[in-house]
């Protein structure tokens, strides 16, 4: 996606550490608190964050785009490794972040950068996207 310097609604960096998802989640919860869509974002944001964090081991950043339909986030890194489906058990500590995805957004997917990293993307659609 194409994107100008002036659509974002949101833009974020966050580095490689465990505090990071955090700290993005409680931006974002601040600027899209009356978003009619607030735990759906949320959550699907925390997971590309923390397969960001645990997974990529780098910092990245985060950018929400207003779409027509509803919202874009994405999220970018510095790894070219691309997330994988796991097969988790009930009591599986980890492995659920995409199929999470797969279920809450209404799109998502991988886009590489020349860079040699990547950026991990949903969309939600929505009435409200403000």
């Amino acid at each position: 996606m194409v994107r100008r310097p002036d659509d974002a609604l949101l833009r974020l960096a966050f580095d490689s550490d465990a505090q990071s998802p955090r700290r993005v989640r409680r931006a974002f919860a601040e600027r899209f608190a009356d978003h009619e869509c607030l735990d759906v974002l949320l959550l699907c944001l925390s997971e590309v964050v923390t397969n960001a964090v645990l997974h990529a081991r780098t910092g990245g950043s985060v950018v929400v785009c207003e779409r027509p339909e509803g919202l874009r986030v994405e999220a970018s890194d510095g790894s070219a490794a691309r997330p994988v489906h796991r097969h988790f058990t009930e009591l599986s500590p980890t492995g659920r972040g995409l199929h999470l995805l797969d279920r809450l957004s209404d799109r998502w997917g991988i886009d590489d950068v020349s860079t040699g990293g990547k950026v991990v993307w949903f969309e939600i659609t929505t009435g409200d996207t403000t």
